[in-house]
């Protein structure tokens, strides 16, 4: 017997009974199926991870005085700006600003014309502060969600504090290191910010360049504001960002065992069916000794039967996991991540176990005495 007649009696085997057939593909295509969801979904999940805490500001350094006795001041800003670095002086307080009879509470925050080289605010409507703006006059630029709480628009006037200031613009992708848990932002130059609330910066935010690492830079600096008066804190967002990728691969990979269960779930029953195979097909196994098969022959008859399970199983797997990462990802709006490595290993491994599980069937079937197979009724 070749291997070419092995491989034509399996696919024989497998046609014979077709339902039986489709329904043992169909249980391990789901299981592998599973395992790439939720591989690709993982993978969708902390690139997003990523870029939301990069939105919050992975490439800044925010420094800020220990002591309110010694608080940040035009020093501080030109040592951090000796980095070649771009930096921003910054200052916020919460605050009732009102504006045509509506009255809400506020983050109410200065820069200085470091704001867009280093926070990067986008315009949605009028423009940004002018460099004469910055010297102290009573303009304002609206965050959408303040905007959206008072109904506001690029031209009225907007009280806070017994002051009143032109509203110049409405942005997005405010800082938020400075950011209040929805409940809106109103910025001012930095200079008219101090001149409301006569207090000093709290905050120092440093643009990290290409290149550089965040943490580096932040003690490069901290090292130059010990020379001055008083101490300072550095904070960035490394270590927030690896930890919470770090929670997603942990919890990507409970799903991923969850799943794998799946996988082992289909390859048992590809067992079950190949144990159910050899007792239904005594007498065909004793023919075929009869005539001159191996036991090896025989062993190898119902190890390409599992293969092909296997195979038909994994490539079904496939299919169906392609399918469901597109459904989900866009259900929850993610961008599906579908890794060649992932489907590669998920089909290898699908191959392994369904050979693995059935070995135990191949061993009965190439154990049959002939003389015993042929009286099965």
């Amino acid at each position: 017997m070749t291997l070419r007649d092995a491989l034509d009696f399996a696919l024989t085997s497998l046609r014979g009974n077709l339902a039986k057939s489709l329904l043992t593909v169909l249980g391990l295509g789901v299981g592998v199926g599973a395992v790439l969801t939720v591989l690709s979904l993982g993978d969708a999940g902390e690139i997003r991870v990523e870029e939301e805490i990069a939105r919050l500001g992975v490439d800044k350094v925010w420094f800020c005085a220990e002591n309110p006795a010694y608080p940040l001041t035009e020093d501080c800003r030109a040592i951090a700006a000796s980095t070649g670095a771009d930096v921003c002086l910054g200052a916020s307080t919460m605050d009732a600003v009102s504006l045509g009879g509506q009255t809400v509470y506020a983050q109410i925050a200065g820069y200085d014309d470091g704001l867009e080289t280093v926070h990067h605010p986008s315009s949605v409507q009028g423009r940004m502060f002018t460099a004469r703006e910055y010297s102290g006059e009573r303009v304002a630029l609206l965050d959408e969600t303040l905007a959206g709480r008072l109904n506001a628009a690029v031209g009225d006037f907007i009280n806070c504090g017994g002051r009143r200031y032109c509203i110049v613009g409405v942005v997005a992708g405010m800082p938020a290191q400075s950011a209040s848990l929805g409940s809106g932002m109103l910025l001012l130059p930095l200079q008219t910010w101090q001149d409301a609330y006569a207090l000093a910066p709290t905050e120092l935010a440093l643009a990290v360049p290409k290149g550089e690492k965040a943490g580096e830079l932040a003690e490069d600096v901290l090292a130059k504001l010990h020379n001055l008066p008083g101490k300072y804190l550095s904070v960035t967002l490394e270590n927030e960002i690896d930890a919470a990728k770090s929670v997603v691969r942990i919890f990507v990979m409970v799903l991923a065992c969850v799943a794998f269960v799946c996988v082992a779930t289909g390859t048992i029953g590809v067992m079950n069916v190949l144990l159910i195979s050899v007792r239904e097909r005594r007498r065909e196994i004793g023919l075929l000794k009869a005539i001159g098969a191996t036991s090896r022959q025989v062993a190898l008859l119902f190890l390409l039967e599992a293969a092909a399970y296997a195979a038909l199983g994994g490539l079904l797997g496939i299919l169906l996991g392609l399918g469901m990462t597109a459904l989900f990802g866009a259900l929850i709006g993610l961008m599906p991540q579908v890794k060649l490595l992932h489907m590669g290993l998920l089909l290898a491994g699908a191959a392994v176990l369904g050979l693995s599980f059935g070995v135990i069937p191949a061993a009965k079937a190439a154990g049959l005495p002939p003389a015993q197979a042929l009286r099965t009724e």
